[in-house]
């Protein structure tokens, strides 16, 4: 299904609570609502619009956008506001909420899922926008309240079903900022950028994931979950049939991934929308890379998983034969020889099929052209020997250029020879900084490598609450390896008193998510500890087999 602009009816409930009765009231939730509001009247969308609403309010403006859901082509769900997760739900909070236990959380406020269930329907895009994960008081009143967890921030969910795509302010589990003006700095880029004729709605949420990134300093990355079908466009028709688009930019037309069981595979996150270029040469005058034709065939024969990927196209990606893709980029390369991410998809499905001459080739040629993630990928192979010499000092040349072009994997691999005192002097607390400022790009590997700095006192103070965090992030996403850490916190008594139930619980949990996942090899821990707690904790979608053996960081 393609859904664009001004096709059928487009309906938007939107929401945004400011002045809450029993906390202190937040600075731009309803200007927030009211000036996205505006907007999408102007695109088309009919609009159910509240703010600071009370509970009663919330749920009849819920209970209106439901009933009108039907013959809807596009649906859009607006929140800007208080939110927080508990046992693994998320509950938005009107201005009336009062929350002392677990049982006002439920009572007094919306379930996200209730309102989720409520647009799924096939034949229409469904678009959940949260801008709910400001650092939330309510969270201290319950941090006694029982078996109930509750956590700031809101926690994942999937598009669920066909034609739905979720958006947060934030990566989930993680704070985002209020800001200081008019508009939170997420919809502040989301009001710039969502009334653009013929962009597509991903497109357009990449170029506020470029401005949030860059007004927050990095320390805010929005996030979203995809299960759309097709183009949704909502402004404006797209260009027309026939006229094509100026090429991308190498590093722009790209976005790749960690893979797994892998060294490193180097995922870009787009900070902008690609801007017209001038082709290299008149050959390179070729369409940029779409899902049709040769080039499509490529991209879904050899990509990595996108950043932030889901398990389903982890899963995918686990299966994909990479024997069968290399004629099917061969081909695609015949097509369409000057395109880089092509010479990069290429090399990569050799080095998969162990063909290193072959990748080492198509690798280089993009690498030298200036394409980031193939320059990180090359620099994996200097760092291995695998299928060439090994030589730090290149490997370090092209991680440095991959990461100056903020390639999350490179500045990873940057923080690891610093780590490992590769090539480099060993600095500890120069690895810690990479590895949060890869956190920051969206690199998995990171997160886990942090949690062992603070584990282990590498480049900070030992600190097991912090480090327990961090594991926790990834024990979320599935990672079997955090999970063993978790659970050796908890046979030692790390955490508190020794919980060997809760440790038993989680070493099945890693057999049952990641049965290939090393057992971690701790050295006993020390008699006195100072626990501090960790200014702040990132979420990422996945961690992939990096591993870290007693006090030896090992290449995998």
């Amino acid at each position: 299904m393609q859904t664009e602009a001004f096709a059928g009816t487009r309906l938007a409930l939107v929401l945004g609570n400011s002045n809450y009765q029993a906390v202190p009231a937040l600075g731009n939730p309803a200007n927030d609502a009211a000036d996205l509001a505006q907007t999408l009247r102007s695109v088309g969308f009919e609009v159910i619009e509240q703010r600071d609403a009370t509970r009663d309010a919330m749920a009849r403006a819920v209970r209106d956008f439901s009933e009108r859901l039907r013959g809807a082509d596009v649906a859009l769900f607006f929140y800007a506001g208080h939110g927080l997760q508990m046992n693994g739900e998320n509950y938005l909070l009107p201005v009336d909420a009062k929350i002392e236990t677990p049982a006002d959380v439920r009572f007094n406020t919306l379930n996200l899922t209730d309102i989720q269930q409520e647009m799924e329907g096939t034949g229409r895009a469904n678009i959940i926008i949260l801008d709910a994960c400001r650092n939330n008081p309510f969270v201290e009143k319950l941090a006694h309240g029982g078996r109930a967890t509750p956590n700031r921030g809101l926690g994942r969910i999937e598009a669920a079903g066909q034609g739905s795509l979720i958006v947060y302010s934030t990566q989930p589990n993680n704070i985002a900022l209020d800001g200081v003006g008019r508009n939170s700095p997420f919809t502040a880029a989301l009001l710039k950028h969502i009334a653009t004729p013929g962009i597509e709605v991903r497109q357009m949420l990449s170029r506020v994931r470029g401005d949030v990134l860059q007004t927050t300093g990095q320390k805010q990355t929005p996030w979203d979950s995809s299960s759309l079908v097709g183009d949704v466009y909502l402004a404006a028709q797209p260009t027309p049939i026939g006229i094509v688009a100026s090429p991308a930019t190498p590093t722009q037309s790209a976005a790749s991934s960690q893979a797994p069981g892998d060294l490193k595979q180097p995922a870009l996150v787009a900070t902008q929308a690609a801007p017209s270029v001038e082709p290299r040469t008149a050959a390179s005058q070729v369409p940029p890379v779409t899902a049709d034709g040769p080039v499509g065939e490529c991209e879904r024969a050899a990509a990595p998983p996108p950043p932030f990927a889901s398990p389903q196209q982890l899963k995918i990606y686990n299966t994909l034969d990479f024997s069968a893709a290399v004629p099917i980029c061969e081909a695609a390369m015949r097509t369409s020889p000057n395109e880089l991410r092509l010479e990069f998809l290429l090399g990569h499905a050799y080095e998969k099929t162990r063909n290193y001459m072959e990748a080492l080739r198509h690798l280089t040629k993009a690498a030298d052209a200036g394409y980031a993630p193939a320059q990180a990928r090359l620099g994996i192979l200097f760092a291995t020997g695998r299928g060439v010499v090994k030589d730090r000092p290149r490997a370090f040349e092209l991680f440095s250029k991959a990461a100056a072009a903020g390639v999350p994997g490179a500045i990873s691999n940057l923080g690891a020879m610093y780590s490992n005192g590769e090539f480099v002097k060993k600095d500890e607390p120069r690895a810690l900084e990479l590895y949060e400022k890869a956190i920051e790009a969206g690199d998995p590997f990171a997160l886990t490598q942090t949690g062992l700095m603070y584990f282990y006192g590498k480049g900070t103070p030992r600190d097991y609450n912090a480090a327990a965090q961090y594991f926790q992030q990834a024990a979320d996403l599935n990672d079997g390896f955090s999970l063993k850490y978790l659970a050796v916190m908890y046979e030692r008594g790390l955490l508190g008193a020794p919980d060997p139930l809760k440790a038993a619980e989680l070493r099945r949990m890693a057999v049952q998510v990641d049965p290939t996942s090393q057992d971690p090899n701790v050295p006993p821990p020390q008699k006195t500890v100072r626990p501090q707690h960790a200014s702040r904790v990132h979420y990422v979608r996945r961690i992939y087999r990096y591993r870290f053996f007693g006090c030896s960081w090992v290449w995998c």
